[in-house]
């Protein structure tokens, strides 16, 4: 889902983006460009003093140690003028690189935080992160840095071009004669190489992903024993990554080196021209010798701005990928004020169809959720309970049908509006450095010790803190590292319960519970919350005996719906995944005694 319109996107190019990032600061900008090119002037002030030296060197009988003695020391005050203006350009592009990338950094944070859930859901974590982080820091070091170098080495050589067409114009253009050569053999050699940068970025950003993944199961392939040449996917993206940077070298090194060889050889052109000229006397040995000085090194900044516009392709291809975030628009969400009117139930899914690609997943589902009660949706893995889940919360959007809260679409509620009528848990428990205390409120303030207690003994939280010497002030490791996967997940129902939303959805909460402890949330949510509708979906048929309504997905599909004793009597599906479970619940386990893992997990 892109979220910006494709004509703003188009209409920008990155380079457009540089400038708009730069221009709320263009007078610190200004200045850097204009120390920049006072640098320029003291860099061939020497150039000039050292053809003076020559000169007096030159007529020995009129030269003095005075006189050489002041040049020199013009030559280091040129130095010195030359150093202080250089740190002066990169005072100045550095603050206007830190000034702008802060703001920019708060733009895409903002602006992820206005993205709607279905686009966040589609992206991978890893080229976010390479979105904030090194495509940022890309764009903070061109203006810090290269932005200055770049204008210097652009100035250099038309300052001196300019200075030597002032001797002589024939020299000038005797001096920049290799430049049409140069740029001629490096278009033969690299014409094809800005596709080839183009699909590099491609490649380079989707290794980034699988390599992103790769080491975040490192600890499960060391179970494992596995190592990264037996996983295809990766092999195959290395290889192919392997096999572009070999074509690019190839494309780039024979074409670079002519090119550069060509700009270094400008006195090919020059030394000729010169001595045609001085032959015929029009031009005199002084003026030869400061074209020559002068000539030195005219044509390396162009090394250096060609340099930077091959290196440019990583820059300008970060600016792209940020670009989507940067320019998005605000999506179109229903801003009506949503009414808790008895007329719409509080959520439904009306003949909701779900697709990924062309593999089907929901089909014609459709049902109305019983006010204030326990609402299940069982059903085996691979039924599509999951999706349901996500589609109930708004982090997808159906292919076809709606699913409303109170009359609206769920997919164009606003966060404000969504977080005030739901809350949710999801399979994957969000957890942060911080205390339990913290965990659960989760930045809320005002939230009352009695609705906080409600929402620690429904989650059957309470036996487990009470064990803990710090209690609720525990302290909870990066991502719950200190914590059983349980533990984990009645956290993460505790921050839903203590919302108070009208609505909550729990997806899978009961995963890491026994049969005793899921029937003891069921009944103390139920028991401690009458007044709030709950969405449960599990893949677990006990503990519903007491539910309020329970919804059947068999396939993608509503099978059936009703109360425990209404399915046990009508849907044969229900009634022999139920009897399946029971039965393997009652058999004795073989493998010794169970473990209190509450405990183990507290003692480690």
């Amino acid at each position: 889902m892109r979220v910006e319109s494709h004509e703003t996107e188009e209409n920008q190019s990155p380079w457009s983006i540089m400038f708009a990032i730069c221009t709320p600061h263009k007078g610190k900008m200004f200045m850097a460009l204009s120390l920049m090119a006072f640098v320029t002037v003291f860099e061939l002030l020497p150039v000039y003093l050292l053809f003076l030296a020559i000169q007096e060197l030159l007529t020995p009988l009129t030269a003095s140690a005075e006189q050489l003695l002041w040049i020199a020391a013009g030559i280091c005050g040129a130095i010195i003028l030359k150093s202080g203006c250089s740190m002066g350009a990169y005072f100045f592009s550095h603050q206007v690189a830190f000034n702008a990338l802060t703001d920019v950094r708060m733009k895409l944070a903002t602006q992820l935080a206005n993205l709607p859930l279905t686009w966040l859901t589609a992206q991978n974590p890893a080229v976010l992160k390479q979105n904030i982080l090194q495509d940022v820091e890309h764009i903070e070091n061109f203006i810090a840095h290269q932005s200055v170098e770049l204008f210097n080495a652009l100035l250099t050589p038309i300052v001196v071009f300019t200075v030597i067409a002032f001797i002589d114009w024939r020299l000038a253009l005797s001096a920049v004669a290799v430049v049409p050569l140069a740029f001629l053999a490096s278009g033969l050699f690299m014409h094809k190489t800005a596709a080839q940068y183009e699909r590099f970025s491609g490649v380079s950003e989707d290794l980034t992903a699988t390599l992103s993944d790769y080491v975040k199961n490192i600890p499960l392939m060391k179970l494992y024993n596995l190592d990264s040449k037996r996983f295809a996917v990766l092999n195959r993206k290395l290889g192919s990554y392997h096999k572009l940077v070999l074509e690019l070298t190839g494309q780039t090194v024979p074409g670079w080196t002519l090119y550069t060889a060509l700009l270094g050889a400008s006195f090919v052109c020059l030394l000729p021209a010169a001595i045609g000229l001085h032959s015929t006397q029009s031009v005199s040995t002084e003026q030869v010798i400061l074209s020559m000085l002068l000539a030195v090194g005219m044509l390396n900044p162009i090394i250096k701005v060609s340099r930077f516009f091959m290196d440019a392709n990583e820059l300008l291809a970060g600016v792209k990928r940020i670009m989507p975030i940067y320019l998005s628009q605000s999506p179109t969400l229903n801003n009506t004020q949503i009414q808790a009117e008895k007329k719409h139930p509080l959520m439904q899914f009306y003949s909701v169809d779900f697709a990924y690609q062309s593999h089907k997943i929901l089909q014609s589902v459709h049902f109305k959720l019983l006010p204030n009660s326990l609402n299940v949706i069982v059903g085996a893995s691979g039924n599509g309970k999951s999706t349901l889940a996500m589609l109930a919360c708004g982090l997808l959007s159906p292919s076809s049908g709606r699913v409303q809260i109170y009359g609206q679409d769920v997919s164009m509620l606003t966060d404000s509006a969504r977080a005030q009528f739901m809350s949710v848990v999801t399979q994957e428990c969000y957890l942060f450095e911080g205390s339990l205390r913290e965990n659960i409120l989760f930045g809320r303030s005002g939230v009352s010790s009695e609705v906080l207690e409600h929402a620690i003994v429904a989650a059957q939280l309470k036996p487990w803190v009470t064990q803990l010497p710090d209690g609720l002030d525990t302290l909870v490791q990066v991502r719950g590292q200190n914590l059983s996967g349980g533990e984990k997940q009645r956290i993460a129902i505790a921050r839903a319960l203590v919302s108070e939303t009208p609505l909550v959805i729990l997806d899978e909460p009961a995963a890491a519970m026994d049969n005793v402890t899921q029937s003891k949330l069921y009944q103390a949510i139920q028991g401690h919350y009458p007044n709030t509708t709950f969405l449960v979906i599990t893949h677990k048929y006990l503990g519903l005996e007491n539910t309020g309504q329970i919804f059947v997905l068999k396939d993608g599909q509503i099978a059936s719906q009703g109360t425990h004793e209404a399915l046990l009597a009508r849907c044969d599906y229900y009634r022999e995944c139920w009897q399946l479970q029971e039965s393997d619940s009652e058999q004795p386990s073989t493998k010794g005694h169970p473990l209190d893992f509450q405990q183990i997990s507290y003692e480690i």
